[in-house]
């Protein structure tokens, strides 16, 4: 199902009454925690109002882009990312989902000082859940706040001692039919830790790269890759295309050519292989290529770069 139309069966889902639950997430001692609010009626009434607000409306003016992590998007943007290309990410979204695994919440100390983030768990069937995560600090909670706060009750104000949570109307990111819809980039880069999960499996998404297509400079390649996060999130993009398996020299041949790329086939032992550059003009050329980002206009005959549609070559 692509994208649109994933977005489209949301907001459909979200006019009806779906199940709705909250889970805040924690990390005391570097373990993840999860647990449930236990919600009245109205409040959980409240949070489907905030994630409605979040998904576009099918006839609104959103515009849909691949998540790139250079790329900052616009207030009309949402950017996007398939959960089965990301590993990490696609585990905790199925851990929010299972709501009745998690234990209530009772605002233990410990965990409310580690709060990292909080999920609003939408559930249009028993099977079917929509997750919208928001960031979160032991900051919103008052009794933690600078200051003091006062509460105005029966003519009086009095100090507050009851621990008050304050959840705002904003949503950073929301998973749906396979697909992480994202808001925020900075803030869905901080709930999924999403750069050190990179440098986790930095050599093994490189080795796996390599082991598909023939590099000369191959130590250059792993340390410019492992080296710069930007390179190091588009190999990993590229890593999980399906089609990475049936690439050919032959189809990076022809690509190569039409675009007129400044690749270059050396002959090694016998083997084809492109030349990986470092400079900071070409480094980038061999993974644009892999990630598929040169298109074509049939109509007008004119190149371009998917990400920033800057004219390549034009044939007329």
């Amino acid at each position: 199902m692509p994208p649109a139309q994933a977005l489209r069966t949301l907001s459909r889902a979200l006019l009806n009454s779906p199940a709705v639950n909250v889970l805040v997430v924690a990390e005391p001692e570097g373990k993840l925690v999860t647990q449930r609010l236990n919600l009245r009626q109205d409040l959980a009434d409240e949070f489907l109002v905030t994630v409605r607000a979040a998904v576009p409306l099918p006839d609104g003016e959103a515009i849909l882009k691949r998540y790139d992590p250079g790329y900052k998007p616009d207030a009309d943007e949402i950017v996007y990312t398939e959960l089965g290309r990301q590993g990490g990410i696609e585990d905790l979204v199925r851990r929010c989902s299972h709501v009745q695994q998690a234990e209530l919440f009772h605002a233990a100390d410990q965990i409310v000082d580690s709060l990292r983030f909080y999920a609003v768990v939408v559930s249009p069937t028993a099977r079917r859940h929509a997750v919208f995560f928001r960031t979160y600090s032991p900051k919103k909670e008052l009794t933690r706040r600078p200051g003091f706060a006062a509460l105005f009750d029966r003519g009086y104000y009095d100090k507050v001692e009851t621990k008050i949570f304050l959840f705002d109307r904003q949503i950073d990111c929301f998973s749906w039919e396979g697909y992480l819809f994202i808001h925020n980039v900075t803030a869905f880069q901080r709930i999924f830790r999403y750069f050190e999960e990179l440098r986790a499996r930095a050599d093994e998404t490189v080795t796996a790269i390599l082991a598909r297509i023939p590099l000369s400079n191959a130590d250059e390649f792993r340390a410019a890759c492992t080296g710069q996060i930007q390179m190091l999130s588009k190999l990993t993009e590229i890593a999980g295309k399906p089609y990475l398996n049936r690439i050919t020299m032959a189809d990076i041949r022809r690509t190569i050519n039409e675009f007129h790329l400044e690749v270059q086939i050396v002959t090694e032992d016998g083997q084809e292989r492109l030349l990986f550059e470092a400079s900071p003009a070409r480094r980038w050329l061999i993974l644009k290529m892999l990630d598929d980002d040169y298109l074509g206009s049939i109509l007008t005959n004119v190149k371009y770069e998917v990400n920033s549609k800057s004219v390549l070559y034009d044939r007329a």
